[in-house]
């Protein structure tokens, strides 16, 4: 827990770095909490750092497009306290300029560890898709046929988190993907499966919708997705199923069939 006086030191120490270091493309930020003394199993605390990204972006008020290049450097090459600064700057930049800083948080985002692109999602886009949804709920979508499988995973789990915030953009968003089950999915059909797991425990009645959509259907694909999904018994759900496991095409009968044997075990 920062004490007052710190948090005026450490603000102090950014303002004389903003002032006579970073005019100077002196990106060693280190030197603002440099003296501070605490650690935490050898590190400095998160709290630190937060705070003087915090201090940064209000040090450098309107300027702040200014220096895209010390924030890429902080992501780029400070290890773990500039990739943290670089979150927090993020999170207050993002909103302003996001035409100049989504670019850099994709990028970023593509080097990311888990928790490190989980937290660039929830500080930075998370309350972006809360205020303003349809404009930013392209970028989730999109992330979510990156090649990188981290990042596809990441981006379903962000959606999850904005229903839940916002149920009713459920309908919308998981509609979004039901259109997309009659083109290959290859590796991204297991994010399609998070989603309606997360779904099912949110809105049930929708969760059945979807499988009433898909009565008639024969596509294998999307009765793989929707039988890997069930986590609970339903009756409606038995009946598509026992259908689907007197079919014909292999890749759909072998679907149902585990699909059953998990009804079963489910079935009051």
């Amino acid at each position: 827990m920062l004490t007052i006086e710190w948090k005026e030191r450490l603000k102090k120490d950014t303002a004389d770095y903003l002032e006579n270091k970073l005019p100077k493309h002196d990106f060693d930020f280190e030197i603002i909490f440099i003296a501070y003394p605490e650690r935490v199993n050898g590190k400095l605390p998160n709290d630190v750092i937060v705070h003087v990204a915090k201090s940064i972006v209000q040090g450098l008020g309107k300027a702040h497009d200014k220096h895209t290049a010390f924030y890429k450097h902080l992501w780029n090459k400070k290890g773990e306290n500039g990739r943290l600064a670089f979150i927090a700057i993020m999170a207050k930049l993002a909103s302003k300029k996001p035409a100049l800083y989504l670019p850099m948080v994709e990028t970023a985002m593509q080097t990311a560890e888990k928790a490190e692109l989980t937290s660039l999602l929830d500080k930075v886009m998370l309350p972006l898709l809360r205020k303003k949804p349809e404009k930013y709920l392209a970028h989730a979508y999109r992330w979510s046929h990156s090649p990188h499988e981290l990042i596809r995973k990441q981006s379903v789990n962000l959606l999850v988190k904005l229903i839940k915030r916002k149920p009713e953009l459920t309908a919308e968003i998981v509609q979004y993907f039901v259109n997309q089950w009659l083109q290959p999915l290859g590796d991204e059909a297991a994010e399609h499966t998070t989603l309606l797991k997360a779904v099912q425990k949110l809105d049930y009645e929708l969760y059945l919708d979807i499988w009433r959509q898909h009565v008639s259907s024969r596509d294998p694909q999307s009765a793989e997705i929707l039988c890997a999904s069930i986590m609970s018994y339903h009756p409606e759900i038995e009946e598509i199923v026992e259908n689907w496991t007197k079919s014909g095409n292999a890749r759909l009968k072998k679907a149902a069939m585990s699909a059953q044997r998990i009804l079963n075990k489910k079935k009051p």
